[in-house]
C-alpha cells in the first residue's frame, strides 16, 4: 500500500517524454517542415510511447531525457544532502 504502481510509473514517464515533445515543437514550430512525414511519424512515436509492449517511453527516457536534459535541469534525483 502507499508505494506507485508499475502502471502508474509507465503513464508518468509517458507524460514526460508527451511533453517534452510538446516542449520541441513549440521551440521549432517550423519542425514539420524540414521532416517528412512529420505527423505520421509522431503518430508512430505516440504509439510506439504508450505501448505495454514497447515500453517506448521508458527507453526514450532512459536514453534521451535523463542523459541528456536532466544534467542541465540541476536535478538531485531525490538524494538528501
Amino acid at each position: 500500500k502507499g508505494g506507485v504502481s508499475e502502471g502508474s510509473t509507465q503513464w508518468l514517464t509517458y507524460w514526460v517524454v508527451f511533453s517534452f515533445v510538446t516542449l520541441l515543437e513549440s521551440v521549432i514550430p517550423s519542425l514539420d517542415y524540414y521532416i517528412p512525414f512529420y505527423y505520421y511519424n509522431k503518430a508512430a512515436l505516440i504509439i510506439y510511447l504508450y505501448h505495454p509492449q514497447t515500453n517506448g517511453a521508458e527507453v526514450v527516457y532512459n536514453q534521451v531525457v535523463r542523459k541528456y536534459i536532466l544534467p542541465h535541469l540541476d536535478v538531485k534525483g531525490g538524494k538528501e544532502e
